[in-house]
């Protein structure tokens, strides 16, 4: 497999994922903050969702849900994100295996410190 495709499918992740939960709380849990609590406070779901989102936290930038910018701005940012771990990836598989480890240690101190800090 060749890196542009690789990439690709990293980037288009890192989009997917954003979108299901807009989708999902655009279309059921927006107006009702009993259920958004209920929700994100259920197992760690707000962790879980930094941790595979980590650009969610520039929706903090707009408390008041008005501009369609900042989510679009922030699933562009993920898009990045997953696209130059999933070349990071493709890189350490195909090319040089320390990339493979640069890559693992990328994710695992940023997950160590989202966990700790949050």
């Amino acid at each position: 497999m060749n890196w542009h495709r690789f990439v690709t499918r990293a980037a288009s992740v890192g989009i997917a994922i954003p979108v299901a939960w807009l989708a999902i709380y655009w279309g059921l849990l927006r107006g009702n903050p009993d259920l958004i609590h209920a929700v994100m406070s259920a197992g760690y779901f707000d962790r879980v969702l930094l941790a595979v989102w980590p650009s969610w936290i520039l929706l903090a930038a707009d408390p008041e849900e008005r501009s369609v910018a900042i989510p679009a701005i922030s699933v562009l940012v993920n898009a990045l994100l997953y696209a130059c771990l999933g070349w990071l990836t493709w890189f350490g598989l195909y090319r040089k295996r320390a990339a493979l480890g640069l890559a693992a240690a990328v994710v695992g101190v940023g997950w160590y410190f989202l966990f700790t800090w949050y």
